[in-house]
C-alpha cells in the first residue's frame, strides 16, 4: 500500500512539475511576442494576454479561464506599405469579402467612421461555429502608413459584458514613435 501511495505522489510532482515548465515557456513566449510589437497594449485590470490556439499573442477576460477563445482581443498589423483612403478601402473590401467566403455570415454591417486614428473601417458579422453563436468586430485603420486590423470576437452571451474593455483596449493603445 506505502508503494500505491508513494507511486502516486511520485506521479503528481512529476506532472505538475510539467504543467509549470509549460507555463513559464508560454509567459517567456507572451513576453516576448510583446516587445516586439510597435505598440504597448493597456488592458484592464481583469483581462490578460494569452497565446490562443494557433500561438499568437491575444487577450482575454482572467475569469474566463480555459475558454478564453469565447471572448478575446487581436491586433495585427496589415501593411507596412503605404496605404492611402481608397487602398484601405479596397483592403477593407477584400476581407469582408474573404470572411463571406470562409464563413456563413448570420448578419453584417460596415461602417466608415473616424477616430482618434483617422479614418476607420468597422466591420462587424455575426455566426455559429461549434453551436455557439458568436459576433465578432474587427476594426481597421492606419497609423503612422500601417494598416491595423484590431478584432474582438466574442460568443454572443459575453458580448456586451466586456464591451466596454475592449473600447478601453483601443482607446488606449499606444505607439512606438
Amino acid at each position: 500500500m506505502k508503494n500505491i501511495i508513494y507511486v502516486f505522489f511520485l506521479f503528481i510532482s512529476l506532472t505538475s512539475c510539467g504543467v509549470k515548465k509549460e507555463k513559464i515557456l508560454e509567459q517567456k513566449r507572451i513576453e516576448s511576442l510583446t516587445s516586439s510589437l510597435n505598440y504597448k497594449v493597456t488592458l484592464p485590470e481583469n483581462w490578460k494576454p494569452i497565446l490562443n490556439s494557433h500561438n499568437l499573442l491575444s487577450y482575454s477576460p482572467k475569469n474566463l479561464g480555459d475558454i478564453f477563445y469565447k471572448n478575446i482581443v487581436q491586433i495585427h498589423e496589415l501593411k507596412a506599405v503605404k496605404v492611402d483612403e481608397d487602398s484601405l478601402n479596397k483592403l477593407v473590401q477584400e476581407k469582408v469579402k474573404q470572411w463571406n467566403n470562409n464563413v456563413k455570415i448570420n448578419s453584417q454591417n460596415l461602417i466608415k467612421g473616424t477616430t482618434k486614428y483617422g479614418e476607420t473601417y468597422t466591420y462587424v458579422y455575426e455566426h455559429n461555429w461549434n453551436s455557439t453563436h458568436y459576433k465578432n468586430t474587427f476594426i481597421y485603420f492606419r497609423y503612422n502608413d500601417i494598416v491595423y486590423e484590431f478584432n474582438y470576437s466574442s460568443d454572443i452571451r459575453f458580448y456586451e459584458k466586456y464591451k466596454n474593455d475592449v473600447t478601453f483596449i483601443l482607446n488606449n493603445l499606444k505607439f512606438n514613435e
